[in-house]
């Protein structure tokens, strides 16, 4: 594949058999153990409303070259940390949340996140969410998360510093020790 293209590259829902490969592809892609099996089911889970699925899979062949984790609008926001929904001029009940959007290194910088992000845009209006929550990595290199969040609408509501220090992974920019990266909640408005 040249640069720039992703013609051989599919976007199809998450689904439950994809998990491990999900994982794997996670563990190699934002850090060791970030995620695990319970949690990704857990995701799933979140993901689906109304007999849809928010969250989709970028495949190369059998190859996963990206992954974009969403929650539907509800519960999730009940177990959700670094949140601050007084901010959010929305109901509750009607936030969706952007999880994770990983990108396989070879494939960035050629439309497949916003690929992924467009089709859970498009679930979370058939679900009529009214909004968007995610939380950007500040120390992203070059801070590419905010900034790919910010080219799609979202803005800052709040910073929450060493957000990641509870999950005991390796982050990719703090290892071996925990991580003290900041997330920027950000919201989109639909």
């Amino acid at each position: 594949m040249a640069d720039g293209e992703h013609e051989a590259v599919i976007i199809r829902e998450l689904q439950a058999h994809d998990l491990p490969s999900v994982k794997a592809f996670t563990d190699q892609w934002i850090g060791e153990n970030y995620y695990q099996l319970e949690e990704l089911s857990e995701c799933l889970k979140f993901s689906q409303s109304k007999g849809l699925n928010a969250s989709f899979l970028a495949l190369d062949g059998e190859k996963i070259v990206g992954v974009r984790l969403t929650y539907a609008p509800g519960a999730w926001v009940e177990k959700a940390r670094g949140i601050t929904p007084d901010k959010w001029e929305s109901q509750k009940d009607q936030v969706a949340y952007f999880k994770s959007l990983f990108i396989h290194g070879d494939y960035q910088k050629r439309g497949i996140g916003k690929m992924l992000s467009d089709k859970s845009i498009g679930v979370l209006k058939e679900l009529q969410a009214k909004a968007i929550v995610c939380h950007s990595w500040l120390e992203s290199p070059g801070n590419s998360s905010q900034k790919y969040l910010m080219k799609m609408g979202f803005s800052e509501v709040a910073q929450h510093p060493k957000f990641w220090y509870p999950i005991d992974y390796e982050c990719t920019r703090c290892a071996p020790d925990r991580c003290i990266c900041t997330a920027s909640e950000m919201i989109k408005f639909l």
